[in-house]
């Protein structure tokens, strides 16, 4: 914990997914002060063909999901989401008004597997 799920379009290549995947790990590492033996980033692509919104939607806008465990600020919650959203814009030219970001607070009895951390 904390797993972070990106959801894009298959607009990137494999270099860049390598180099965005490992800063934005650092970037969740450094944001939430986690020891670096944690965290997960996991890239789900899709293509244009298998997303549906409406029309004046970029259909390469991406989502995505951050799992980590209660008790975090809203200021420190809201700097994470900007950090990502900043990354995900280099590395795929997705203006951040198609960029979009959920938390959800896990309390710590509800995660299982890895390692436990409490707060």
């Amino acid at each position: 914990m904390p797993h972070l799920i990106i959801h894009v379009s298959n607009i990137m290549d494999e270099g860049a997914k390598v180099a965005f995947l490992k800063r934005t790990r650092e970037v969740v590492i450094e944001t939430l002060r986690l020891d670096p033996i944690v965290g997960h980033v996991i890239l789900y692509e899709s293509p244009h063909k298998h997303r549906c919104t409406y029309a004046d939607r970029d259909p390469n806008f991406v989502f995505f999901e951050v799992f980590m465990y209660p008790g975090r600020s809203p200021d420190l919650k809201a700097n994470l989401i900007e950090r990502i959203t900043y990354l995900i814009n280099q590395y795929t030219g997705v203006d951040s008004k198609n960029i979009h970001a959920v938390i959800h607070e896990i309390p710590p009895h509800d995660y299982f597997g890895g390692i436990k951390h409490q707060h």
